[in-house]
């Protein structure tokens, strides 16, 4: 009798356990990494911020007005700058591309503007306002987008902006000098009363950071 000699093995108990733990552990690598580039990103947001208050506030020192406000920017900082308006106010969305163009030109920081705006590294850019109801002040504004100035469409989950928040001010995001509104085009609650919603994984939340 011929006996066949069966060449197509299949993978033994052990050879099939040792594939599973060398994925699971790829997987975690694969995974730490990701969560490793997120929170550089989330530290590139405050390292962001921390400047552009040092620069307003020299600015300010400077030339005695926020940017944007200058009224005197075309005269004293270069020529083809549009002058603000002197009355206290940065509103409109020609007001936060002025502000940053004077920030900009003033040689008091060096950053590349997309638009008129400098860009997040987690996406979207930096708007700024002093009319943001309920909020007083001029807040910088980390949106994705915003067509009047008025209505901010989110960029940060809950938990990314929660992070954020307490790594540089209270972790409450109705008080304090970092706080949080609801997206525009929110698909859900970016804040539950005054605690961000941890069970909301989408980016709904717009994330405010006091200048003046």
């Amino acid at each position: 009798m011929i006996r066949l000699s069966n060449t197509n093995k299949g993978f033994s108990l052990i050879e099939v356990a040792i594939a599973v733990v060398v994925i699971s552990i790829v997987a975690s690598f694969v995974m730490k990494g990701k969560e490793l580039i997120n929170s550089a990103k989330l530290r590139s947001v405050i390292n962001q911020v921390n400047t552009f208050k040092v620069a307003v506030q020299g600015f300010v020192d400077k030339f005695g007005m926020l940017p944007g406000d200058f009224n005197a920017a075309h005269e004293m900082i270069l020529d083809s700058l549009q002058n603000g308006s002197g009355n206290g106010v940065i509103s409109s969305v020609e007001d936060a591309k002025r502000f940053w163009q004077h920030l900009v030109a003033s040689d008091l920081i060096s950053i590349e503007l997309v638009d008129s705006y400098p860009v997040s590294k987690v996406g979207g850019y930096y708007s700024v306002s002093s009319n943001i109801p309920d909020h007083p002040g001029v807040w910088i504004i980390l949106c994705r987008g915003t067509n009047d100035n008025k209505s901010f469409t989110g960029i940060l989950s809950p938990e990314d902006a929660y992070t954020i928040d307490k790594a540089c001010d209270t972790g409450n995001p109705t008080i304090g000098d970092v706080q949080a509104i609801k997206s525009s085009a929110a698909t859900g609650e970016c804040i539950i009363e005054t605690r961000y919603n941890l069970k909301n994984k989408n980016k709904d939340c717009v994330l405010l950071f006091r200048i003046w």
